[in-house]
């Protein structure tokens, strides 16, 4: 029990200190606002969220600096905390294989869907782009392939998931791990993308437990974000497309998830 509640700790503390950096930023920001002349609230609220996906990115090397002095600052060993473990090549193709696929299925259900956050977050690229051509691209790249994956992949498998299995069984911290995964996209997107998130979640934590590997569940999470470049309402609006692109990849999912737990592979580690 105590390491369930010793990951809850962990998660919460990781939330407050992201909520807490992206207040402070949001605050600075007005202040920089008003500093230059932007004038009346509204316009001042519109200049912070013209600046978000630059809070983001702030924000997210901010945590992962946080949780890496919490852990090294006591001389703690991170790799074997983190399980920053080495990988078979193959091992990863099929990771990569599962994770790009089941989220091109979530994807392309909830391709209509209507989330503001990553409405916020185009804008604010956009916004970045016409100041400096392809700067909002750049840190859009910079964020959802680099940042995010590993400061999320860092707190909820490399440091959640590892207290919780010390003392309780893996489906536990699988579960645990993908719950908390999914909350912490509440406030991003509301109810689809924590349900989206937390099936994510799910695949990752299995990953985690197969392979002992933070790296193989932070490379996966990369591909997992790769569908947000690729899919749009504009160019695949064809529902048939949809329908078939959701069916090609849910056979590249099972098959991958077949590779995965085979047999063959489950005697292999046993040996």
């Amino acid at each position: 029990m105590k390491g369930l509640l010793r990951g809850i700790g962990y998660f919460l503390l990781y939330m407050v200190f992201t909520i807490a950096v992206q207040i402070a930023l949001s605050i600075v920001i007005a202040q920089i606002a008003a500093g230059t002349g932007v004038a009346g609230q509204t316009e001042i609220e519109d200049f912070v969220n013209k600046n978000i996906l630059g809070m983001t990115i702030v924000s997210g090397l901010l945590t992962v600096l946080c949780l890496y002095l919490m852990f090294k600052i006591p001389k703690k060993d991170i790799r074997n905390e983190w399980r920053l473990n080495g990988f078979d090549f193959l091992n990863l193709i099929k990771a990569c294989l599962m994770s790009f696929s089941l989220s091109s299925v979530i994807s392309l259900l909830t391709l209509n869907v209507d989330i503001e956050n990553s409405r916020l977050i185009a804008a604010s690229a956009q916004y970045y782009s016409s100041k400096v051509p392809f700067m909002g691209t750049i840190l859009m790249i910079l964020n959802l392939l680099v940042i995010a994956p590993f400061a999320e992949e860092l707190a909820l498998r490399g440091i959640v998931y590892t207290r919780i299995e010390k003392e309780l069984k893996p489906i536990v911290a699988i579960i645990v791990s993908a719950v908390l995964f999914g909350l912490m996209h509440f406030m991003a997107g509301g109810i689809i993308l924590v349900a989206g998130a937390t099936i994510m979640g799910l695949a990752f934590g299995l990953l985690m437990y197969k392979y002992k590997s933070l790296q193989i569940c932070i490379i996966a999470h990369i591909c997992a974000n790769l569908p947000d470049f690729i899919y749009s309402k504009e160019r695949f609006a064809s529902s048939d497309l949809k329908i078939g692109l959701v069916g090609v990849f849910s056979v590249v999912l099972l098959a991958a998830l077949f590779w995965i737990f085979s047999e063959r592979e489950l005697n292999h580690h046993s040996k």
